[in-house]
């Protein structure tokens, strides 16, 4: 499998280098998966300083509708025509209908009845709950509406991700009509059969095993990896070794999977963010879709906390990031392996 990369250069007169001509470099990488592309920007990385997060901790707490004390009160249920239950329980997570809901099927799984979590100190035991909720929603919309077959479990974690609700929770969508990134990827995925005969992102594993340049760690079931085109700041990828539906996303492979969300929460904290996106991927009685996972953290850039989503992204639909994949991947891997 070639990755496909192509080097850019800006000449200019610096003017703080007496005038003289400066270079600065660029690359274009283009995402296996999507077909999609993202810029790399060699610019000089700054530590960032953690911001202090108790002003909006504290206001968000005076009301909050997934708080032990609000949770029952006011989050809907789920028609019993079609889910057997009102509401999904497993220890501390709770999922229910999500009031605005993205598609035909919208839950909404509350993690943990603490109202705020620091990403470093997600529990295995809350990541497990939560995912274990989602899957068995998910399970029972398969029973019901068979063609909602594009399944996703996704993480907006704080409002620079998104979220408008601090109480850390996921939200799961189920639907007959696929997203901009399942159309992306599974033409990928066709074209790759008919052009090589194999598995898309089977294939790019083996790619990036050979090329240990991103290829972070493998366990039994999952084998984990820096994006090469990131979707956002650096890109963290799962990637299954079979395929497999939501209800099979349970002991083992859940396992693996909580481990490497634990391993990345936390590498995302030593660089001193605290906000992130995560979706896990479904395409239920397609073998040639292989489930996956993309971790993204958020951030916004200093002094005047800019967004780092810009008309490049916004209205050209191509990634920008400051850090070289390769090198997250060195750190991570550090990380991943102590």
């Amino acid at each position: 499998m070639e990755l496909m990369r192509e080097k850019k250069e800006a000449r200019f007169l610096d003017p703080f280098n007496d005038f003289k001509e400066s270079i600065r470099s660029c690359e274009i990488r283009e995402d296996p998966l999507t077909r999609r592309r993202s810029r790399i920007l060699h610019f000089p990385v700054r530590q960032m300083e953690k911001p202090d997060l108790r002003p909006l901790i504290e206001k968000s707490s005076e009301f909050c509708p997934f708080c032990p004390e609000m949770v029952e009160k006011i989050t809907p249920k789920f028609i019993p025509e079609n889910f057997p239950r009102e509401r999904y329980r497993n220890g501390e997570a709770i999922c229910f209908p999500n009031v605005f809901p993205y598609d035909e099927n919208g839950a909404v799984t509350v993690m943990t009845e603490k109202h705020f979590v620091p990403i470093a100190e997600f529990s295995r035991e809350v990541l497990r709950n939560a995912i274990s909720c989602c899957v068995e929603f998910l399970n029972d919309v398969r029973n019901h509406q068979p063609d909602a077959i594009y399944q996703s479990i996704n993480w907006n974690f704080l409002p620079l991700a998104g979220s408008s609700i601090i109480h850390p929770h996921l939200q799961i969508t189920a639907s007959s009509s696929p997203t901009n990134y399942y159309t992306d990827v599974l033409n990928s995925v066709a074209a790759y059969k008919k052009a090589k005969n194999g598995n898309l992102l089977h294939d790019l594993v083996l790619t990036e095993r050979e090329k240990n340049e991103r290829f972070i760690s493998e366990s039994d079931h999952l084998s984990w990896l820096v994006g090469f085109a990131p979707m956002g700041v650096f890109d963290i990828i799962g990637i299954s070794k079979e395929a497999l539906s939501p209800a099979e996303l349970v002991g083992e492979i859940l396992n693996e999977t909580v481990s490497g969300i634990l391993h990345t929460l936390k590498y995302i904290d030593s660089l001193n963010m605290y906000s992130l996106n995560m979706s896990i991927y479904f395409v239920l009685a397609n073998e040639d879709f292989v489930p996956h996972m993309r971790i993204c953290p958020r951030t916004s850039i200093p002094p005047h906390e800019t967004s780092e989503i810009n008309y490049m992204r916004m209205l050209h639909s191509e990634s920008m990031t400051i850090l070289m994949p390769e090198e997250v991947c060195g750190n991570i891997r550090d990380l991943w392996n102590e």
